[in-house]
């Protein structure tokens, strides 16, 4: 199966990032927006996994979990990569809760190395992928709207779990 760990996002603050989504998408831009269901904070992208890696993984996650206490998360902050004025990837960052995330994928990250899997292909980054820019059409409007996007940030909400999710493939997208 292919999956990925991450952290599940509560109602009101996906809504806060729909609405942001909404805002955004004035600029007509070439931008494929990720679904209410989908937004989530991506800990690490696991790729094919076997059923017995699995298994190692879900063990791996209590054991992590036991050992981090929930901390607070906000996010805020919209941004792109691989930068604003060339957006490949529209993003909402974190602001508190940013070393305690960070730590968490990096205990991670050691933990699936432990049990052979790959190393991760880039550094962590702790962000909400709100959307893929898929042409450049129209980027222009979007890139004079991220500096400035007119959205009011979530308040903060307790993270006390991340989850192993399955990513399906399908000609829509994951």
């Amino acid at each position: 199966m292919r999956a990925f760990i991450a952290m599940a996002l509560p109602d009101e603050v996906r809504l806060a990032l729909m609405e942001l989504q909404r805002d955004l998408a004035t600029s007509r831009a070439d931008v494929k927006w990720v679904g209410p269901s989908q937004l989530h904070l991506t800990l690490r992208f696991l790729g094919e996994v076997t059923d017995e890696q699995r298994g190692a993984v879900e063990r791996l996650l209590a054991q992590v979990g036991q050992r981090h206490a929930p901390f607070s998360l906000r996010l805020n902050g919209v941004g792109a990569f691989p930068s604003p004025g060339a957006p490949r990837v529209v993003w909402v960052g974190v602001t508190e809760g940013q070393a305690e995330v960070t730590q968490l994928a990096k205990t991670l990250e050691e933990g699936l190395q432990g049990l052979g899997l790959p190393k991760a292909e880039r550094p962590f980054s702790a962000h909400v992928t709100l959307g893929r820019v898929r042409s450049p059409r129209r980027r222009q409007p979007l890139t004079a709207l991220l500096p400035e996007a007119p959205w009011r940030p979530p308040a903060a909400f307790r993270v006390e779990a991340m989850r192993l999710y399955q990513s399906v493939l399908s000609p829509q997208g994951p």
